[in-house]
């Protein structure tokens, strides 16, 4: 009774002990889920990483930025103004005068970002620019002054009384800037207690379009008014001075239907800003930054707090659920793949849909969850080779168990690899007694070409030929050695690693194929002989045929003969052409299989002609491949002449070419009025020699058939067969389209 019960304690053990294993890796995968929860919510809502967020986001913003529009016109006042019209400022005349050359040009709207909040300096100035400002339609700053009076952030300043009344709109162009002095967003709209300001852009835009902005309607139904520009560099925007614009230089041509922005952009004059993305620009850039992105409507935007938070422990939390499953090299791989995606998806998010999600808080909890959960695998790695060397060394006798009870836990550990090592020597004669039993010669070098083991026929050939040694240094030019004695050797190289992955030498392989090289020369006599003494007398004999017009025989049996000779020479060719299509390496081309339908067609019209059978092929657009136009005409070819062969006279043979797939497949078809094949011909249709069934028993398609399959498969093709009723075949080259094809 009591042994029966010690035979259960065991046999439950291990289930206990897997419960058990499972309850602790339970506990520790909450624990581990809670800590990232904590960590990347607690980062979030302190802004922790707000900097390394800014600065990925300045690297990728220009990505959403959408071209410069060309319907922007910067007028700036740049250096060369200044030395054209004087020192800064300049009379309000001079710049009623460029208004008034803007105006004639008609403009869409102007953006007029200069500042007139104090009068003039001579009389007459400003109704001079008053006049101006209303022949057209011209928005003016206002300007912010911080702090303000009585406890307010800041007061406004508008333009004097003439020239405000004569703008067609004010608008403010406050841009706020981060803590590290980056302008990342713009204010579309500031309240300064009494009214609400849109921005200079904003109502240059309703003046140019009659209508708010969609940005303005999205941020008037959010209730806020911050957006993110994305800029461009500066100098992206169609631009002309100042200086040109006031002494009439500038076309109408250039100026007409533009919206045009006009603000400093000399050194030292006017303000500049450094922005997302773009380094540092002056405030009209700035400004052409905003209207360019209202025009295509192309901003960021910031993703909500919640959204943040979960997308900050969301990977760290998938990852957690992966290690449930994943191997520790497989949960390398799944935390590299999460880590790219991190970094990733915010790009493709900003360019796509214009949402930024900072990402740096979800890369930092990738990288604490993959240490901590490895550090607890580790862990679990130590305790099993514990157990299995010690089961190692235990399996050595008693006396190491009585050495080990002695040691430490290290102690134990390194007794026990000391029973491994020995196991080693053993496995190492093992290699070697396998490398000797190899029939070929068999080198193992280091990177240098030092030999670390050879076996005896690689010592032997190695000792009589320098030649080979030569190929074991170095990267080999050519696979194929000759050595002295005349055999022949395939050299393959393999890479010596070490445990830890890194390459220490090459395994070569001296393979002795002495006689394939042996057969490969038989079959190039063959082809020769083929390619050459074996249709020369069939050529010779259709000359006689044809040129002799009293050859001895009737008509009909001459016409049988020359038939046959034809035949033959056909079949010569074929084979030559077969032979030769699977020697020689792809080269392909742009090739429009038209062609090549019409050029098979030209040469099948002989042989069509005589036998009153006629070919109809049907145009269209070009259907381009890349491929090589010998063989596809020659593989139509044999289609062709299998076609006439096999059709009775007066029949007609159509071609055509269908599109399928998209247009990403060329389906070439030859369709004739034959007998059809039967079924157990349809077995090896395409096979060398193959027969094709017709009226007269015995009729083969030789290689015809074979040729075609192999060209269809050299460009990534295949060749179909249908039968068509009552009676006849449709074999069908399907072919990828070339990429360009595709597109038009």
């Amino acid at each position: 009774m009591d042994r029966s019960r010690e035979a259960d304690d065991h046999r439950f053990l291990p289930i206990a002990k897997a419960i058990g294993l499972f309850r602790r890796l339970l506990f520790e995968w909450w624990a581990v889920a809670l800590l990232v929860l904590a960590l990347t919510c607690g980062l979030t809502l302190a802004g922790a990483t707000a900097r390394a967020d800014d600065a990925l986001y300045d690297l990728v913003v220009e990505l959403r930025a959408p071209p410069a529009s060309d319907q922007i016109l910067l007028v700036t006042i740049d250096d060369a103004s200044l030395a054209t019209l004087g020192q800064w400022p300049w009379p309000r005349t001079v710049h009623a005068q460029a208004i008034e050359a803007l105006a004639a040009s008609q403009p869409a709207a102007i953006a007029y970002d200069v500042l007139f909040t104090e009068p003039g300096r001579a009389a007459g100035e400003d109704a001079a620019l008053a006049g101006a400002l209303r022949r057209t339609r011209v928005a003016l700053p206002v300007l912010f002054d911080a702090p303000g009076m009585n406890g307010r952030a800041f007061e406004t300043r508008i333009p004097i009384a003439p020239v405000a009344d004569a703008a067609a709109a004010l608008g403010q162009v406050a841009l706020p800037h981060e803590a590290d002095g980056t302008a990342r967003a713009v204010l579309l709209g500031v309240r300064d207690g009494s009214r609400m300001w849109p921005h200079l852009v904003e109502q240059t835009y309703r003046l140019a379009f009659g209508r708010p902005s969609s940005a303005w309607q999205r941020g008037s139904a959010r209730g806020e008014m911050s957006v993110l520009v994305p800029y461009r560099a500066t100098g992206a925007y169609r631009t002309v001075a100042f200086g040109d614009v006031a002494a009439g230089r500038v076309p109408p041509a250039f100026v007409r239907d533009r919206i045009v922005l006009v603000g400093a952009a000399a050194g030292g004059l006017g303000d500049r800003h450094e922005v997302a993305g773009a380094g540092t620009l002056p405030g009209v850039e700035v400004q052409a930054n905003l209207l360019n992105a209202m025009l295509a409507d192309r901003f960021i935007r910031e993703a909500p707090l919640p959204i943040r938070l979960v997308a900050g422990a969301l990977p760290g939390i998938l990852l957690l659920l992966m290690f449930w499953r994943l191997k520790p090299s497989a949960a390398l791989l799944a935390s590299l793949a999460m880590f790219a995606l991190i970094a990733a998806l915010p790009v493709l998010l900003v360019v796509t849909a214009g949402v930024w999600i900072p990402p740096t808080i979800a890369l930092i909890g990738v990288m604490f969850v993959y240490p901590l959960w490895g550090w607890r695998r580790l862990h679990t790695v130590d305790k099993a080779i514990s157990w299995e060397l010690s089961r190692l060394s235990a399996d050595l006798g008693g006396t190491v168990a009585q050495e080990q009870s002695r040691l430490d836990h290290a102690g134990r550990n390194a007794l026990a690899l000391s029973g491994s090592i020995a196991a080693l020597r053993d496995l190492k004669k093992l290699v070697g007694d396998t490398i000797e039993g190899v029939a070929d010669p068999l080198v193992v070098t280091t990177m240098e070409g030092d030999i670390l083991v050879a076996n005896s026929r690689a010592e032997a050939l190695l000792a009589q030929d320098a030649t080979v040694r030569a190929a074991l240094y170095g990267i080999p030019t050519v696979n194929d050695l000759m050595a002295l004695d005349g055999r022949h050797f395939s050299h393959r190289r393999t890479p010596l690693t070490d445990a830890n992955g890194a390459q220490r030498g090459w395994i070569h392989l001296l393979a002795e194929i002495t006689g394939i090289r042996a057969i490969e020369r038989d079959r190039a006599q063959a082809l020769e002989f083929l390619s050459h003494d074996m249709r020369s007398p069939q050529a010779t004999i259709i000359t006689l045929l044809e040129a002799s017009a009293d050859s001895g025989f009737d008509a009909d049996t001459a016409d049988k003969i020359a038939y046959h000779a034809r035949r033959t020479l056909g079949l010569a060719e074929n084979f030559v052409q077969l032979a030769r299509l699977r020697d020689t390496s792809f080269d392909p081309e742009e090739t429009d299989l038209h062609d090549c339908i019409a050029e098979a067609s030209d040469a099948s019209w002989p042989l069509a002609s005589k036998k009153q059978v006629r070919i109809v092929t049907s145009a269209g657009e070009p259907c381009c491949v890349a491929g090589e136009r010998h063989a596809l005409t020659r593989a139509f070819l044999n289609l062709l002449d299998n076609a006439v062969r096999f059709s009775p006279a007066g029949a007609e043979i159509r071609c055509g070419i269908d599109r399928t797939s998209g247009d990403t497949v060329f389906e070439a078809w030859v369709e004739d009025a034959g007998p059809g094949i039967s079924e157990e011909r349809l077995k090896d249709l395409t096979g060398r020699f193959g027969p094709l069934a017709g009226s007269a028993p015995g009729l083969s398609v030789g290689l015809g058939l074979a040729y075609v399959r192999t060209v269809a498969e050299r460009h990534g093709g295949r060749l179909q067969y249908a039968a068509v009723g009552p009676h006849g075949s449709r074999f069908t080259l399907a072919l990828p389209a070339l990429a360009s094809a595709v597109t038009r």
